[in-house]
């Protein structure tokens, strides 16, 4: 999910520092960004349903469907409406941190949720030899 909510979305439109755009567009950017996480979850999710119709070596068939997806997918949304004119250095080194701050952000949910998760599966287990 990381790969297809978080990278997919980042290729198509990355991050750009606060300065960068313009202010009329702000809320056209945030709708393209959003639409393109939701459109890339929901076909990534969708494929993974055909996938388990499938048996052996057919569930590649979904993961190329799902690649042939979100590649007309990157084509027919539009571009960014804005130009970046600020020091590509300061843009490149932007968005490096936005996609570590954002990656170490849910690789830490991940892990926390996860650990949480065995925790009450241990009680949950616990509760039914009582």
């Amino acid at each position: 999910m990381w790969f297809t909510l978080i990278i997919i979305p980042f290729l198509k439109y990355p991050a750009n520092p606060p300065t960068v755009g313009e202010e009329e567009t702000v809320m056209l950017r945030s709708v393209l960004y959003l639409s393109f996480i939701a459109i890339s979850g929901i076909g990534a999710v969708s494929f993974y349903k055909i996938s388990k119709k499938f048996k052996d070596r057919k569930k590649l068939i979904a993961l190329m469907g799902y690649g042939i997806f979100i590649f007309v997918v990157f084509v027919v949304m539009p571009e960014n409406p804005d130009e970046v004119t600020a020091p590509m250095s300061l843009v490149s080194e932007f968005r490096l941190m936005s996609i570590l701050g954002i990656s170490s952000f849910w690789i830490s949910v991940g892990i926390i949720l996860g650990l949480l998760w065995h925790r009450y599966e241990d009680q949950k287990e616990s509760a039914t030899y009582s």
